[in-house]
């Protein structure tokens, strides 16, 4: 192959499981080809509640299962019956995850995997946090090119705007790549086996590889929650936006384009060093109403506002594009397709999606750009220290906000009191 296709859509699920007519139905929506992609992939957020996303392994399996399900009934919706694409990496950082999906005739041509995770929320757990992927790939030459996608959500709020630079920094010093022991077999969805514990990868690349070393074609994508306001709208500004249906030319779309965080942190150098973006022409992808969404389930028009007071737009949020798909700047691939998908019954964010074509020929060679951050030292410990963390809150969280946690409490108590009535009658006896 003397180039590869792949298509990335990054979605916030708001903790919910999707639905799979919908954005089956959507993921290729416009496509301009009959020609399935090499490569699907999906960046997620908020993939799940927080207690299964944290606990992973089993817990995980119904999320994962579910997009799953969205890809094969996509793929077969609008291409060929026979294509078939074989799951490559499923994983996940607490409440970011990652699916590469590879056509079954492309899987061969990917010589090994390497995966990596980070957390940058509280005591760097995943709440928030970065989950990468870098394929070796067989290039024109038979020379493996690497290629790597990052699926990654960074702090929110309009007033958080450093925090979410700060962000960017954590996990360009603590998003290191190792190697998968076997590119044949999906990477585990449990952290305890990622990427910790993988072997090292072959002499010809570094044991631990960082986001920029080596270079390699990159795709940066998911909610990265800039906005387009460093504070939050008064009580009567949701007035003056326009629909979602709008023009992009429309001048409140003008407006708010020229306030966008991300944009302005880029021309300052402060954020997403070294990576670019293809031309926005959608409107914003956060946060649509409950209203939008109920419209979306019914497939009805979303609502226009006026008398009834109900507008697309969950009025306590500017509309911002929170969610991009970025790309290496010095290896600017051919963007095909970079556009919002519909509005989701499940999720007050829109999913994005970059269609783009990449040579196989290495973007560069090894210290020809300056890496913003170093690699920590310590990543592998902060890692295993914040997955511990994880694992507590989950199980908390689990049994406090879940009906089987509930469930199981109660069965608990039950058999605590039960126990305990059977041992004072047996001592009275």
């Amino acid at each position: 192959m003397a180039s590869l296709t792949a298509h990335i859509t990054t979605f916030n699920c708001g903790r919910s499981l999707p639905s799979t007519s919908h954005l089956a139905s959507s993921l290729f929506e416009n496509t301009s080809t009959t020609l399935p992609p090499d490569l699907i992939v999906l960046c997620l957020q908020e993939i799940a509640p927080i207690g299964y996303a944290f606990l992973g392994g089993s817990f995980l399996a119904p999320y994962f299962g579910k997009f799953s399900t969205i890809v094969q009934n996509a793929v077969s919706q609008h291409f060929d019956s026979n294509t078939d694409y074989a799951p490559l990496v499923v994983q996940n950082a607490g409440l970011t995850a990652l699916m590469v999906f590879a056509r079954s005739d492309v899987q061969d041509s990917i010589r090994w995997i390497e995966t990596a995770a980070v957390g940058v929320g509280m005591y760097e757990m995943g709440n928030k946090g970065a989950v990468g992927a870098r394929l070796y790939i067989d290039g024109d030459d038979d020379t493996p090119v690497p290629m790597t996608f990052v699926s990654a959500h960074l702090a929110p709020m309009e007033d958080q705007c450093e925090r979410r630079n700060a962000d960017w920094k954590s996990i360009c010093e603590g998003l290191v790549f190792t190697r998968v022991n076997d590119a044949s077999k999906p990477s585990n969805t449990t952290e305890d086996a990622q990427p910790l514990l993988h072997s090292s990868s072959p002499e010809s690349t570094p044991s631990q590889s960082t986001l920029f070393s080596p270079l390699s074609h990159t795709f940066f994508a998911g909610d990265l929650n800039y906005r387009t306001a460093d504070t939050a709208p008064s009580e009567t500004e949701h007035k003056l936006w326009p629909h979602p249906t709008s023009s992009p030319s429309h001048p409140s779309w003008r407006d708010l384009w020229a306030n966008d965080q991300l944009n302005r942190e880029l021309r300052a150098q402060n954020t997403l060093h070294l990576l670019a973006e293809a031309p926005v022409a959608f409107p914003p992808t956060y946060k649509y109403s409950s209203a939008a969404q109920k419209a979306a389930a019914n497939g009805t028009p979303l609502p226009s506002g006026g008398e009834d007071g109900v507008w697309p737009w969950a009025k306590h949020r500017v509309p911002s594009w929170c969610d991009r798909v970025l790309f290496l700047a010095g290896a600017k691939p051919e963007v095909q397709r970079y556009a919002a998908l519909p509005v989701q019954p499940t999720s007050d964010h829109r999913p994005v999606t970059l269609v783009a074509r990449v040579p196989l020929r290495r973007p560069g060679k090894e210290g020809e750009v300056e890496v913003p951050f170093r690699m920590r030292k310590d990543w592998r410990e902060r890692r295993a220290v914040a997955r511990r963390y994880e694992v507590l809150v989950g199980v908390g969280a689990y049994l406090a906000l879940t009906w089987e946690g509930e469930a199981m409490l109660l069965a608990t108590v039950v058999g605590v009191l039960g126990g305990y009535v059977a041992l004072r009658a047996v001592l009275a006896s």
